[in-house]
């Protein structure tokens, strides 16, 4: 039996068919509505249009924020608050006359790639996944950890650093305040001030440096864009560690738009890890690069969509 996911970000959402095999049928996408009702009929459409003319057993939405797993619900989501609080379940399946359930965005893509992509060779998979935030999910045994009420796994809020800067989530010193996009974005300014000689000076003087542009000159061997990579880096490695003496994964894999920077941010990494980590799980795991790209979220919720009897769509 095939399912729909829809993979529903602050911009578009992105609906597909997908079989049993994990083979992309058909998709369709559309731009994140603002407000409530426009958003429901953009995500009903979105499912009847690409369903259209395949047997389908249920949709799983994949959603950025905190989700309340059991209730289907989205408790907070900072980028798109139009969704909190719906009764998604109950809402779209009345509108499409599926079985919805609903699932953390991350949390899908790490289903996807431990089903379909980097991980379907393994049992045990941290997936990691690098942006404007830092997101992940953790499989155990086969098993997607949700935690007791299914907000387990959010990976970027580890604390790295006491006192360090001020995350998102109104912590400070998160994984996600130290290794994203943004951070690299900020300590990209901090480093501009400090260096208005350096390259990323010169430029912070037509416009404000971006994660991108650290890359593309560390990519062309400035050493201070090199060193802000290797910063974040190290404090992705310090979260790897914790994640290798929680968890003993057999592979980190890395998904996201940071992914790009490649061994300029995964070598630093793997030498924290190895410093912070015990044996033999620091000297057995292997970090390896996600293969699905931006359709994991999609693949993922398809994966983890439940049909009427409350059985997954999807056979394992």
């Amino acid at each position: 039996m095939n399912a729909v996911g829809v993979d529903i970000g602050g911009t578009k959402i992105a609906a597909g068919v997908v079989s049993s095999e994990g083979r992309l049928l058909n998709e369709v996408t559309y731009p994140t509505a603002d407000t409530r009702e426009r958003l429901l009929s953009t995500i009903a459409e979105a499912i009847m249009k690409v369903q259209r003319g395949y047997e389908v057993g249920g949709v799983c939405l994949a959603v950025p924020g905190f989700i309340l797993a059991r209730e289907n619900k989205v408790l907070s989501a900072a980028n798109l608050e139009a969704i909190e609080g719906i009764p998604l379940k109950e809402e779209l399946g009345g509108r499409t006359g599926l079985p919805v359930t609903v699932e953390n965005d991350a949390n899908a893509a790490a289903w996807g790639e431990f089903r379909f992509g980097v991980g379907k060779d393994i049992d045990d998979l941290v997936f990691v996944t690098l942006g404007t935030g830092v997101g992940g999910g953790i499989i155990s045994h086969g098993v997607l950890l949700r935690g007791a009420r299914g907000m387990g796994g959010e990976l970027g809020h580890i604390t790295a650093q006491p006192g360090g800067p001020r995350c998102g989530c109104g912590n400070h010193g998160c994984l996600e305040a130290l290794a994203s996009g943004t951070a690299i974005a900020r300590r990209a300014r901090e480093v501009a001030d400090q260096r208005p000689d350096s390259a990323l000076g010169r430029l912070a003087m037509v416009r404000t440096p971006l994660g991108e542009d650290v890359l593309d000159l560390a990519r062309k061997g400035d050493e201070i864009a090199l060193e802000v990579l290797r910063e974040a880096g190290i404090w992705l490695g310090i979260g790897f560690a914790t994640f290798v003496n929680l968890f003993d994964p057999e592979v980190i894999a890395i998904g996201g738009g940071l992914s790009q920077a490649g061994d300029l941010v995964s070598e630093p990494a793997r030498r924290e890890l190895r410093l912070r980590s015990t044996s033999p799980s620091r000297d057995l795991v292997e970090i390896r690069k996600a293969t699905l790209g931006a359709r994991s979220g999609m693949l993922g919720a398809a994966a983890l969509a439940r049909g009427e009897n409350g059985e997954y769509v999807l056979t394992n």
